[in-house]
């Protein structure tokens, strides 16, 4: 038989072959573990998915599109961290269902807009009611044909399940932070704005998993990320809103004059908010009151 040193010590080592064992061990574990976060997630996901197709609520839709994301998240974490690829890949078509419901929870806060700036453009409005009751109509006619492929995908993400070591995913927070933070060392309220919300997003979803792997390189400042993601989203959403309502489907300057009014305070907010952003987010959290 043929021994190779590491150092000292032989493969045959009882140190060497401890140290094996363990190293094994902690892999086994921690893909356990990622497969128990992705099997939790999934779960929510069908389950929503099933609820909106018996029952048309617009809030189970929400839902299903809140959990694509997360998981969606948990994909972009692991295939980078691990620098395995084809986990996005897989999960497309989820990502094609996501996308199609998105026309009808499009058209639905679209009349919400609609009802809380009082637009009086009835033609929109039954327009709008239309799209959400056909959509929703020829979505639920689908419903075999998207749980087949939300299955197939989960499945094949089974199979392709990656371990990602604790310091795979630190370094994957650090460089996404970093990213942000040249982002917003001079804030713009350009695409890269909503870009900008996307990551922390992404980062914020994988908190949970992250949390061991977090501890003791960097603190991460939930509370702080969740206020500037949240100005970020209500910035984005009001000036969807303001186009929406300045189209000549909708012609409503008066409420479209409202929401850019609106904005200007939150783009404040949203600089103040940025300044110093990796400190911030790096810092430790207020003790609860």
């Amino acid at each position: 038989m043929i021994q190779t040193d590491i150092g000292h010590f032989s493969f045959n080592s009882p140190i060497v072959r401890n140290f094996i064992f363990r190293h094994h061990f902690v892999s086994i574990m921690k893909k356990k573990q990622e497969a128990k976060y992705l099997d939790k997630e999934w779960k929510e996901l069908d389950s929503r998915l099933k609820a909106f197709l018996q029952s048309g609520d617009q809030e189970e839709l929400h839902q299903f599109r809140v959990q694509t994301k997360k998981l969606r998240a948990l994909l972009n974490l692991l295939e980078h961290a691990s620098r395995q690829h084809g986990l996005l890949k897989e999960f497309k078509p989820v990502r094609k269902i996501f996308k199609y419901a998105g026309h009808i929870r499009d058209a639905y806060t679209n009349l919400q807009l609609s009802s809380r700036y009082a637009v009086k453009n009835e033609t929109f409005k039954a327009g709008q009611q239309r799209i959400i009751e056909e959509g929703t109509l020829e979505f639920r006619e689908k419903a075999k044909k998207h749980i087949k492929k939300i299955d197939d995908a989960y499945k094949q993400l089974k199979k392709q399940l990656p371990h990602v070591d604790n310091s795979a995913i630190a370094e994957f927070y650090k460089k996404q932070l970093e990213q942000i933070a040249d982002s917003l060392e001079t804030p713009r309220f350009t695409e890269d704005m909503h870009t900008n919300r996307k990551l922390i997003k992404i980062l914020m979803y994988n908190r949970k998993l992250a949390d061991k792997a977090l501890n003791g390189s960097f603190k991460f400042n939930t509370g702080y990320l969740d206020q500037l993601q949240n100005s970020l989203g209500e910035w984005h959403d009001n000036i969807v809103a303001a186009e929406l309502f300045s189209s000549p489907e909708v012609d409503d300057k008066h409420a479209a004059t409202l929401i850019k009014k609106k904005n200007n305070n939150i783009k404040r907010k949203i600089r103040s908010l940025a300044s110093d952003f990796m400190n911030k987010a790096t810092a430790a959290e207020p003790a609860a009151k």
